[in-house]
Order: C-alpha cells, then structure tokens, then sequence
C-alpha cells in the first residue's frame, strides 16, 4: 500500500483552493436560491471572483511586508491599499468592459456608471480586505502560539539537560570502578578482624554502587524499593559510626513494589535531617515515613527532627534547590514539597503523583501480594532496629 505525503507548501496550496471552491459554490447556490434561476455560466462565476481573491491575497502581502515589520508603517499601508484598491477597480473594469464581452458575447453588458462602480467596489474590497486581515490575524496568532510552545520546551529540554549534566557530573568525580576494588579489598581484609567492620564496608559499598549507577530506566526512573533499601542502607551506616545509639525510626506503609520515582531525591531529605538533627535524643527521635496509598496514585514521604542544639552547620540550600528543580522536571505540577521550619522542629512533606499507569500496575497486584511481602517491602515496616548489637 502506498502512502502519499504531500509538502506542507503544496497543502497549505490545496487548503486555499478547497477554501475558496466552498466559498463561491456557497455564493452561487446563494444566487439560485434569491434570483430562482437555473442557467448558469461557469466563466461568468469564475471571473466574478476574480478580482476579490486578487484583493484577499494583495491585502494579506501587504499586511505581512508593513504590519509584520519591527516597526509598523501605518502611512505606508494606507497608501499600499488605496493602490491596491486602484488597481482592483482596473482589473473589475477590464473583466466587466472587456473579457465578459469577448467571452459571452450574447450576455447584455450594462451601462457604466462611475459612481456607483466605484461604489460597488469599495464595498467589495472593503468585505474582502476586511477576510484578508482576519486571516492574517488568525495566521499570526497560530505563528505565536507555536513560537512560544516550541521555546517552552526549548527551556524544559535546557532545564532538563542542565540538570542531568549536573547529575552525570556528581557521579563522575569518583572512578566507581576503582572506589568498588578498593572497597571490597578492605572487606577482604576485615573479615578475619571484625564482623562489624565488614558489615559496615559492604553497607558503604552498597551506598556508592546505588549512587554511582541507581540503574535509571529510559525515563531516568528507578524502583522506589531501591530507594527505601539504599535509604536503609545510609541509615545503617549512620547508626554503625555511631554504635548504634542514633534515635531514627524509619517507617513504610502501603506496597512499593511497583512503583517508581527519580533516584536520590529522597536520600537527600534523609541527609539533610542528619546532617541539622539531634540524632541522640530518645524523646524526640528523628523519624522517617514513606506512605504509599492503596490505589498507588500517590508517593508521601516525609522527614521530622528535633534541631540539634550548638553551633549550626553551614548550609545553603544547594541540596533542595536542586530537588525543586529536578521534581519539576520531571513532575511537573504532580507533586508538592513542603518545609515547616520551626523554633526546635524540623519538617519536610513530599508528596508525588507517579502516574496512572504505575498505578494501574499497583492495582493489578493480587490479594497475597498485597498481604505479604512484595520486594520486601509490602503492607507497614519499621527499621528504628537496623543491625544487630555485637
């Protein structure tokens, strides 16, 4: 089967012809109807018409040379269309004086009358102006329009592109395969000396491989359950640096499964809280919670700490800037970070839309899914406990 692809030019051509065919069969089926008559001469249609698409296309390339211009020359148009409208009354009396006879000469040819020709044909190219100058508005209008859809997503594709060099930059300041090398040679070396020591190498290792290669999809996505382990894994390397004292609650509920978000967002908010948190007070632990709803159409996560007291680490903000910008890359108006900076608290609130079709695939999990463990992950989890006490 073949397939026909015509030139924008040549259908834009064939939109006018088709445009203008309706237009005089409408005008000529209008006639009929008003003068009840059924004889009807082709040429005598055609040339009718002539002259008022002479003054619609005239119009349009006068407006587009004088009014398109960075400055408009408004004298200079006026004195376009009084020519314009000379030159149409030249060609309506050639066709009405001189091809109307020589083409029907049996056709009655009235009387010229000065001024009720000039007239007539004033009203004529001030209808047919009148359509040209509607159509140059409108085609300007859509110009406009499709200029400014096409330097928006220039601007998102910047933004976009600025980010992931960004992004792509972070991860290539450390060589992955000599950090992983280096990393299991001292687990090697530490597992005659320390259990713990080992335990915390692997963990490390585990944290750099997630951060140097998530393994984002086409979309740049990454399964939120990688997301709670390398969560998990931070947490577990906190609390081994300090022998388990930190207070951290870190709790999921709903199923994670199936979902998936941008990587290293929510590691973050998790570092941002240890980095400005008290981490050693029982009363007010610094706690963690990832809620998922049950129709999977919404991702909550959120962060709460007790400011620790002393002297403040510098910050300035780089980190959430960064999440701001990265979230409405790729969210756009789907999601919603909030900061409720208190006197002595702490909080951070995202929430995050996925998407209809990352819910439908939650929606389809059977029943023993939900109930068990998906990824490990499934129904409510709390690691406050993360490792072991020697």
């Amino acid at each position: 089967m073949m397939h026909f692809q015509i030139n924008r030019k040549y259908r834009v051509v064939l939109l006018h012809i088709g445009a203008w065919l309706l237009y005089i069969a409408f005008g000529t089926l209008n006639k009929i109807y008003v003068t009840h008559t059924d004889a009807l001469d082709l040429a005598d249609v055609v040339l009718t018409q002539l002259p008022g698409i002479y003054v619609f296309y005239g119009s349009i390339y006068v407006y587009l040379k004088l009014l398109s211009a960075r400055k408009q020359k408004y004298l200079l148009l006026l004195a376009a269309e009084m020519m314009l409208f000379i030159t149409y009354l030249l060609l309506f009396a050639f066709i009405g004086d001189v091809i109307f006879p020589m083409m029907l000469p049996n056709v009655e040819v009235p009387p010229f009358e000065l001024s009720s020709f000039v007239v007539a044909g004033l009203w004529t190219f001030i209808r047919y102006s009148f359509f040209a100058f509607g159509y140059y508005f409108a085609a300007r209008l859509i110009t406009k329009e499709k200029e400014l859809r096409e330097s928006e997503l220039k601007k998102m594709q910047a933004e976009r592109g600025k980010l992931e060099a960004e992004y792509a930059f972070l991860r290539a300041q450390i060589n992955p395969h000599f950090l992983h090398n280096t990393l299991n040679f001292f687990y090697a070396k530490s597992l005659g000396c320390s259990r713990e020591l080992a335990e915390g190498i692997v963990t490390l290792c585990e944290i750099m491989r997630y951060s140097l290669n998530s393994g984002e999809d086409e979309s740049g996505m990454v399964p939120l359950s990688k997301e709670v382990e390398h969560l998990q894994n931070v947490i577990k390397i906190n609390q081994l640096r300090f022998s388990n004292r930190l207070q951290v609650q870190f709790d999921v509920t709903g199923n994670i499964g199936y979902l998936r978000i941008i990587p290293l967002v929510l590691i973050t908010l998790v570092e941002n809280a240890f980095k400005h948190g008290d981490l050693n007070n029982p009363d007010h632990p610094v706690i963690f919670r990832l809620t998922v709803s049950e129709d999977g159409r919404m991702v909550h996560f959120s962060t709460h700490n007790k400011k620790k007291s002393g002297p403040k680490e510098l910050s300035h903000g780089i980190g959430m800037d960064n999440i701001r910008k990265r979230l409405s890359a790729v969210y756009k108006d789907k999601y919603l970070l909030e900061i409720k900076d208190e006197d002595n608290t702490y909080t951070v609130s995202l929430a995050i839309h996925p998407g209809t079709e990352q819910a439908a695939a939650l929606k389809a999990v059977s029943t023993a899914d939900k109930a068990g463990a998906v990824d490990g992950y499934a129904g409510y989890a709390n690691y406050n406990l993360l490792i072991d006490n020697p």
